[in-house]
């Protein structure tokens, strides 16, 4: 699973079931894994593909699925698709129920495409005549500038997500969209990894595991997770000089400093704002691909963080770790609010470098007490679950 937002999502909700239903079983529909054999857990390949299929119910004309699969796999050289087909029909035939965490499709932040993949999830539910449920993820704002027909395309989603038992929006934007829709199942929820108590660890995701603990960063470090969203989004040059700048002062202040890779789409961006820092030498650079409970594990190691990367700041806040975060979207500024962070939320589009400058001067002789508040407020959150809100619904 090569999202490890969208990784942590899924086995907060799989771990999470199956710690209320000790003998379910829990099977993922992912649109991109590497090797799904690695996993302790089943993973069907949800992607353009498989996708196709069951839009056109292709899967139900005998003989034809298995002939197109073949010629799909010879086309795209990979055999990931070989009786799969028929693995996901049989899963989806004997689900009690669809639960999706996908993260955010539905707004116009992308394509109206991205979100007629959330509205499939749900017609597929109904196909099969299962209830479904929308874990929780962002929604919004519904003003796609693409000429279509915007009104035509809310009425769709509406129909559609009419037939959820459930909506849970992540932030108040998302919550206050679903609502002009007039719909009467969405509630507002935090992200399901820090709503959880629960979070497996690393041994338990895998098959089998060795564990690389040697090459962690050295505790009461700082970190940086670098997010080539923020180089598009912002003005790229002068992100480069707010990286370049914020890692020069955190050295100059004492820190041992990393760079923290959790996507593999940010390690090309590394070297670039390494090259314009006065102290290359003095900054070391994580770049092995980890999983979510690993990278839990390596982000508690930190004093603080600076990050952009929305589920970095969420594992942060998770172990009780302050970040200065540089974001761009009301997603950010929601998580901060929950744990009374939002004076450390900077907008990317205009970040004011002095201003953070500051803050990490600020958050250095700070971070004890914030990392505190970060940890009361954590408990309040994990009063309740929302999967167990969620598994009540299904059984009401």
């Amino acid at each position: 699973m090569r999202n490890k937002g969208s990784q942590a999502m899924f086995l907060s909700l799989c771990y999470g079931l199956k710690a209320i239903y000790k003998d379910c079983e829990v099977i993922g529909f992912a649109n991109k894994t590497d090797d799904p054999e690695q996993y302790a857990f089943k993973l069907l390949p949800y992607d353009n593909y498989t996708r196709l299929v069951f839009k056109y119910n292709l899967n139900k004309v005998p003989l034809l699925e298995p002939l197109i699969t073949r010629l799909a796999g010879k086309s795209r050289k990979t055999d990931k698709w070989n009786g799969k087909v028929s693995e996901m029909d049989k899963a989806l035939r004997e689900a009690d129920a669809i639960l999706d965490a996908s993260g955010y499709t539905l707004g116009s932040g992308w394509p109206k495409g991205g979100g007629e993949l959330l509205l499939q999830t749900i017609q597929i539910a109904k196909r099969y005549k299962k209830k479904v449920i929308l874990m929780p993820q962002s929604f919004g704002p519904f003003d796609w500038d693409d000429d279509g027909d915007n009104e035509e395309f809310l009425k769709k989603v509406k129909k559609e997500l009419t037939y959820a038992t459930k909506i849970y929006a992540r932030e108040k934007e998302g919550y206050a969209c679903l609502k002009s829709l007039d719909l009467d199942n969405v509630e507002l929820s935090a992200d399901m990894v820090i709503r959880e108590k629960l979070f497996p660890t690393a041994d338990e995701i895998y098959a089998s595991y060795t564990n690389d603990e040697a090459n962690y960063p050295v505790k009461g470090s700082v970190g940086f997770i670098i997010n080539e969203n923020v180089f598009r989004i912002g003005d790229s040059g002068a992100v480069f000089d707010l990286y370049a700048k914020s890692l020069d002062r955190v050295v100059d202040n004492g820190e041992n400093v990393y760079i923290l890779c959790t996507s593999t789409a940010d390690i090309h961006l590394v070297e670039q704002v390494l090259s314009k820092t006065k102290n290359r030498d003095k900054v070391t650079v994580i770049t092995k691909e980890y999983a979510s409970p690993e990278l839990i594990d390596i982000i508690a190691r930190f004093k603080y963080v600076v990050a952009s990367r929305y589920h970095s700041v969420v594992f942060a806040y998770r172990s009780g770790v302050p970040v200065i975060t540089l974001g761009w979207a009301s997603k950010y500024i929601d998580l901060a609010e929950h744990f009374k962070q939002q004076d450390y939320v900077f907008d990317i589009r205009n970040p004011g470098v002095d201003q953070i400058i500051e803050k990490i001067d600020m958050m250095g002789k700070n971070y004890e007490q914030e990392s505190q508040r970060i940890l009361e407020q954590l408990e309040k959150l994990q009063e309740t679950s929302v999967i167990q809100d969620a598994v009540n619904a299904l059984e009401r």
